[in-house]
């Protein structure tokens, strides 16, 4: 603190007065939350804007400083960037055959610990968020080559909607229903993507009326009754940004599906650049939440939940480029965030899951009539 120039003599008796450290936890092997009484008369404002400083005293990285209440403070103190220099972590290779997949295990990439990260595709809806360059299609491409078995013998059905245009252009024949959001003339149309969402929910629909109709509570991954997951790149273009109509009813059918398609099979996997509140009114809904480099610290408690900065996720802090992959993972239910890298994917390796995991049998309806459009 002295290094630092937070300590103030008291002008009545001359004795110095020093912060007082109230509990300092490790939640991940390079991180600590310590939580500080200040001195009285000091504001938050003065330690953040002396964070260089203390991070230098310390010897760490960098260092974060946000406010708990009155007069007490947390600093997450970062002791090392365990990805700083490391190589970009490789694609892992796709499964032999379906009885190798493990849905609730799906190889993402890894750890800062040094362990595989894994994540559950059953009964989880998964945001993730990032600045264009911080690996977000990692995300995307990773569990698809996880599950390229189970796509093949049709065990797993994608519906992919790329606003973008870009992220899914070269993988079509992949996926069960697929949209770029255009229409017959290639002009953007986001009432074609909302098409894709409304087939998604009304086969959740088909779906639970199958599994009441067998007295069955909870769906099991067959070819009769698959699990049946919706991507949706840029999630803001449906549910902000496009004409107010087609936005309602994308809102309206993404809640509808997320809050009843964990049993019967349904998941929704979104990903986004600015996640705040008005742009995407569902996020509350995600239960597996992953936050790569962003350009703001007010969008990592939008991406993870309320407190997660606190918490150690530095994710505005995460150099681009270089750090392409690396965030944070927040689970519902639990207390931290933990640092992830995820495996880099390269268009060779999606080219090698489209040619040899697309399925086997083509699907019936590939193409369906929505209205007056097709969903290609």
């Amino acid at each position: 603190m002295r290094d630092a120039d937070l300590t103030r003599e008291n002008r009545k008796t001359g004795e110095e007065r020093v912060p007082r450290v109230l509990r300092v936890r490790s939640v991940t092997p390079s991180i600590d939350m310590v939580d500080v009484r200040m001195v009285p008369g000091q504001t938050v404002r003065q330690w953040q804007d002396l964070a260089d400083a203390i991070a230098s005293a310390l010897a760490a990285e960098r260092v974060a400083i946000t406010k708990l209440k009155p007069q007490h403070l947390r600093l997450v103190v970062e002791r090392e960037d365990p990805f700083d220099g490391a190589d970009p972590v490789e694609a892992q290779p796709i499964p032999e055959s379906s009885e190798d997949v493990d849905l609730t295990a799906l190889p993402f990439g890894v750890t800062e610990h040094g362990g595989a990260w894994t994540e559950s595709v059953l009964g989880r809806h998964i945001l993730g968020a990032g600045a264009s360059g911080s690996g977000k299609g990692s995300l995307i491409w990773n569990p698809l080559r996880a599950m390229g078995p189970m796509i093949r013998d049709g065990l797993v059905r994608i519906r992919f909607v790329d606003p973008k245009r870009m992220e899914s252009a070269s993988a079509g024949p992949l996926f069960y229903q697929h949209s770029l959001c255009t229409d017959a003339e290639g002009n953007a149309d986001i009432g074609d993507g909302v098409d894709v969402i409304e087939s998604w929910r009304d086969d959740l629909i088909q779906r639970q009326k199958k599994l009441g109709s067998e007295g069955k509570r909870k769906f099991t991954v067959s070819r009769e009754t698959p699990l049946d997951i919706l991507i949706v790149d840029e999630i803001a273009m449906l549910s902000a940004y496009g004409n107010s109509g087609d936005v309602k009813r994308a809102i309206r059918l993404m809640a509808e599906g997320m809050t009843q398609g964990r049993a019967a099979g349904f998941a929704l996997w979104g990903f986004v650049q600015e996640p705040t509140k008005d742009v995407l009114p569902v996020r509350d809904l995600f239960t597996t939440r992953i936050c790569l480099a962003i350009g703001s610290a007010n969008h990592v408690d939008g991406v993870l939940g309320d407190g997660m900065l606190q918490a150690g996720a530095l994710a505005h802090e995460i150099p681009l480029g270089t750090h392409a992959g690396v965030g944070f993972v927040k689970h519902e239910q639990q207390r931290y965030p933990y640092r992830v890298r995820a495996s880099w994917v390269a268009d060779d390796d999606i080219a090698e899951l489209v040619k040899n995991y697309a399925p086997e049998d083509p699907y019936d309806n590939v193409v369906e009539l929505h209205g007056d459009r097709e969903v290609a």
